[in-house]
């Protein structure tokens, strides 16, 4: 597909509620290990909410903690009780299974830095914009949205494609997807989209989303007018997708979902339709998205068209055409694309261009409905898939030194040139994948750093191409941050201060976007974990 192109003092009364003083709140404390911080442990469970009803959505009107002052939480598991996110990863090239892959090296196997698994409870409705690495995410993060087993009716399809005719050769490559409702009562969804939205290349026609480099803002308010049953009918067909010939597939088979009769009505997305009481199933609509997580689609993009503009512009369309007031956006990491050191010197300016753009990012004047996107965050991607690539080279017989990564010091850029160093294996690619990024270990010893002979290697669990990552491996971690990242908006009822909101974004990614082990008692313990700007 894509593969060829200072803490916050907070007095003791914030750090515990009391729930004498209120029945319907969480008792919960700080993980500051001698100093504040942004993150709280709710050990008795009240900011977290099972319940898939979206009635946990249109009911805002309580500030109790477990309603409205959080609204995204979440867990983290031992994979044997909670597996690994790769249920709904629907490409078979871009999954890591453990028959194909080796195992990783121990610097990263250990239960706290890569061997956790992650659910999520939230009333929030996400979307996840970009190529199909964005959708490789979004799937992982479905896995932790919502239980398939009690609820498997809530993830739907609807729109794909297939290269070729054998499904079983290529998968299923996802144009729009979602889950509707997920645990906590939001949704959560994801729409392709090959160039960053701009009017210039707005359509206002029939967009191919297998390699057309053009949006349709109709294909977001599809999934804003998207409606569904909850509770859900029993033995209802859920998932099955409609063969559709259109005159621009280029070659791929355009597929959509068999939506329910009527579910697709175009209502006010602002309706709200509420259960009765007899539980009788309901239809809601899912409505404006509260948050944009956003991919810059380096590949389909030259790196020199990804601009401050461009950027700037999408961000505001992610409000106009989808109404959210919050967007995340991802730092660009190695892939096959960078192949001289001037590219890598441009993706980490490109990475410095997006803090400066979130950090400085000033939200509409006007007040309302209509004020635009109010927050811009970053989720330092890149800097969590470089601190993985170093370890992995370090592990396969490159002569380097680790850098201190907590250090902003330029390691990124500084002696990284074996990044650039190409796996010659894989004739059916463009451009050959960095030996770090796919490389467990090689065939043939001695092992030899020179660029084009470095021979043949197993394959690792960080990334099957050079261009997708093992969502299996990198998930979890990806998932928690996202949920932590949205609670320093959306959880807390204090006035917001853009200082205090980069120091929570600043702990979400020192925490969750690196490999710092994570505390080991919040696994498998039914811990729940949120964020408080």
């Amino acid at each position: 597909d894509d593969g060829n192109h200072d803490p916050i003092d907070n007095d003791s009364s914030e750090k515990s509620e009391s729930p004498q003083n209120d029945s319907n709140k969480a008792t919960a404390h700080d993980v500051s290990d001698g100093q504040s911080t942004i993150l709280y442990v709710d050990a008795n469970g009240s900011s977290w909410v099972e319940s898939h009803s979206p009635r946990n959505r249109t009911s805002m009107s309580s500030t109790t903690i477990n309603k409205k002052d959080v609204r995204i939480s979440f867990r983290l598991h031992d994979p044997n009780d909670i597996p690994y996110p790769n249920e709904f990863l629907s490409v078979h090239g871009y999954a890591c299974h453990p028959f194909m892959t080796e195992d990783l090296p121990a610097s990263m196997s250990d239960r706290t830095v890569l061997n956790f698994t992650t659910t999520i409870s939230t009333d929030l409705n996400i979307l996840f914009l970009g190529d199909s690495i964005s959708q490789q995410f979004a799937q992982g993060f479905y896995s932790s949205i919502f239980d398939s087993k009690a609820h498997p009716g809530s993830h739907a399809i609807t729109r794909a494609f297939i290269n070729g005719q054998i499904f079983e050769n290529s998968g299923l490559h996802v144009c729009s997807s979602l889950v509707a409702p997920g645990r906590g009562g939001g949704v959560t969804a994801y729409w392709r989209v090959l160039e960053l939205m701009s009017n210039s290349t707005e359509s206002l026609w029939y967009v191919n989303c297998k390699n057309e480099r053009a949006w349709n803002r109709g294909e977001g308010k599809k999934l804003m007018h998207y409606r569904y049953p909850y509770p859900r009918p029993i033995g209802e067909e859920t998932d099955e997708l409609v063969k559709r010939n259109t005159s621009k597939n280029n070659g791929a088979t355009t597929w959509y979902r068999k939506v329910y009769t009527g579910s697709m009505r175009d209502e006010s997305i602002n309706e709200s339709i509420n259960e009765s009481n007899s539980g009788e199933t309901q239809f809601y609509s899912v409505g404006k998205f509260d948050a944009v997580v956003l991919r810059l689609p380096h590949g389909w993009m030259k790196l020199h068209d990804i601009t401050r503009e461009r950027i700037v512009e999408e961000i505001e369309l992610c409000h106009s055409v989808v109404g959210a007031r919050t967007v995340i956006v991802s730092t660009l990491p190695l892939n096959n694309n960078v192949l001289t050191p001037s590219d890598w010197d441009h993706i980490i300016r490109i990475n410095e261009m997006v803090r400066d753009i979130a950090r400085g990012w000033q939200p509409p004047s006007s007040a309302g409905e209509n004020d635009g996107v109010q927050t811009v965050l970053v989720q330092e991607f890149g800097n969590f898939t470089n601190q993985i690539l170093w370890l992995n080279a370090k592990h396969i017989g490159y002569n380097i030194t680790i850098p201190d990564f907590t250090q902003n010091n330029g390691w990124e850029r500084l002696g990284a040139e074996f990044l650039l160093h190409r796996y010659q294996g894989i004739k059916i690619m463009k451009h050959a994948p960095s030996i770090p990024m796919v490389c467990a270990h090689h065939i043939e010893q001695p092992f030899s750093t020179r660029n084009k002979t470095a021979g043949q290697c197993f394959f690792n669990k960080i990334s099957r191409d050079g261009m997708h990552w093992c969502v299996e491996t990198l998930g979890p971690r990806y998932a928690a941050n996202i949920a932590c990242l949205l609670g320093c908006v959306y959880n807390g009822n204090e006035e917001q201060t853009n200082e205090r909101l980069r120091r929570c974004e600043s702990e979400c990614n020192d925490r969750f976007m690196s490999l710092v082990p994570i505390d080991g008692d919040w696994i498998g313990s039914s811990t729940t974990l949120f964020s408080k700007a």
